[in-house]
Formats: C-alpha cells, structure tokens, sequence
C-alpha cells in the first residue's frame, strides 16, 4: 500500500510507503493545507479531509528599537517602536528600563519618572537592541 500527498489541489508526493514524509520548502510563519489518498494497485482512494498545518516562526535575526534617542520632561510619555527582523519571527518583544526611578517602559510606551539618563531595552527571543532617554524637570519647573 502506498499514499500520495496533497498540498491542497497539487499533488506534491505520490507513491509514498512510509506513513511519515516531509514537506521541503515551507515558508516559516505560515499555515498550509494537505491531505493524503490511499493507493492500492491502480486504484486511489479519495483523499482524506484537509489538516491545516502551521510552520514554525523563523529565528529571530535582530532587533531594532526607534528612536534611539529621547529627550522627555518629568511626567510626559513616548512610544518606542520595535523592529523584530524577519517578520517570520516571533513578533513578542518584552521592555525594560536601567533606571525605572528616571524613566518606566510599558510594551514600549516611556514614562518620564525623574531626572536623569535611562537606557531602554527591547528584547526578542535574546536579541536586544537599546535607546537612550535623556529626562529633565519641565521648564516651568517643579509643580508645587
């Protein structure tokens, strides 16, 4: 007994004896569509209902964060931007300040806490990349 294998309408293996076979080519990220028919003599039996199969994520190449440099009074925010490379990476990035007494990170937004010098993180799947944010008091000074 031998199978053929369908990556959807396209018959991409036919006469296959073992009961395990392995798709070259996929696109990581990506979901894919097969089925299998039976093949007994001459015969083909019809195919079996669809599986839908999902490729794993590519490995995360880099990490880009923007703007690199942010100078922000006491009290006002900015939202960092991460760029994960390739964008058949995991899109999961997590955020963390050096200093959260000068400046906080919530999913890339920056709260400036105090004065001073804060270096932000981004990380995805062990590759970081940084930016400075450079905070001082408002120019009307400290509310009182």
């Amino acid at each position: 007994m031998a199978y053929n294998v369908y990556q959807g309408d396209e018959l991409i293996a036919e006469g296959i004896e073992d009961k395990e076979y392995a798709v070259e080519g996929l696109t990581p990220n990506t979901d894919y569509s097969f089925s299998i028919s039976e093949v007994i003599g001459k015969q083909e039996s019809e195919k079996s209902d669809p599986v839908t199969v999902t490729t794993k994520h590519s490995d995360v190449e880099s990490v880009v964060v923007s703007p690199k440099t942010n100078n922000l009074e006491v009290g006002r925010t900015r939202t960092l931007r991460a760029t994960v490379t390739p964008d058949t990476a995991k899109q999961d990035v997590t955020w963390s300040s050096d200093n959260d007494e000068v400046a906080t990170v919530d999913n890339g937004t920056v709260t400036a806490v105090g004065e001073g010098t804060a270096t932000i993180t981004a990380t995805a799947e062990g590759k970081t990349d940084t930016s400075t944010v450079n905070v001082t008091e408002s120019e009307s000074g400290p509310e009182e």
